[in-house]
């Protein structure tokens, strides 16, 4: 019988600074019924990940107080080992006076330049990740 990949569970102090660490990760939603996962770059901001989008794509559709995942994660094939940080959280339009601070994260955007586009921001309610590592022989 081979060895198993071991994995053990992080701490809320560790996948937040793991989020700190990364730009872009995957929002998990649900478009037209079906999960999908997007990626986005994106900042963490106090206990919230914040990500840029365009206006009337699945992920400004979202921001409208739907529940969504986002996760990061950081795996070296080679070494089989690695980390994955998860979130879930309610997805909502930035707006008002949270624009002005959404700007100053200077956020990179996949968007294109001529789009109008948006600030989404998504409160960290839910925090989980995981350590892989090789199991030990």
């Amino acid at each position: 019988m081979g060895a198993t990949q071991g994995s053990h569970e992080l701490s809320r102090a560790e996948c937040l600074e793991l989020l700190r660490s990364g730009n872009v990760g995957r929002v998990v939603l649900t478009h037209r019924a079906l999960p999908v996962a997007i990626p986005v770059n994106y900042a963490l901001d106090g206990e919230s990940i914040v990500f840029r989008t365009a206006s009337g794509t699945a992920l400004s559709a979202a921001s409208d107080g739907s529940v969504v995942a986002f996760e990061v994660d950081q795996i070296d094939l080679t070494s089989r080992s690695g980390w994955s940080v998860l979130i879930t959280g309610v997805a909502r339009a930035v707006q008002g006076s949270e624009l002005l601070r959404a700007d100053q994260l200077r956020l990179d955007s996949w968007v294109a330049a001529n789009c109008e586009t948006h600030y989404v921001r998504v409160p960290l309610a839910i925090v989980s990740g995981r350590r892989l590592q090789p199991a030990m022989q």
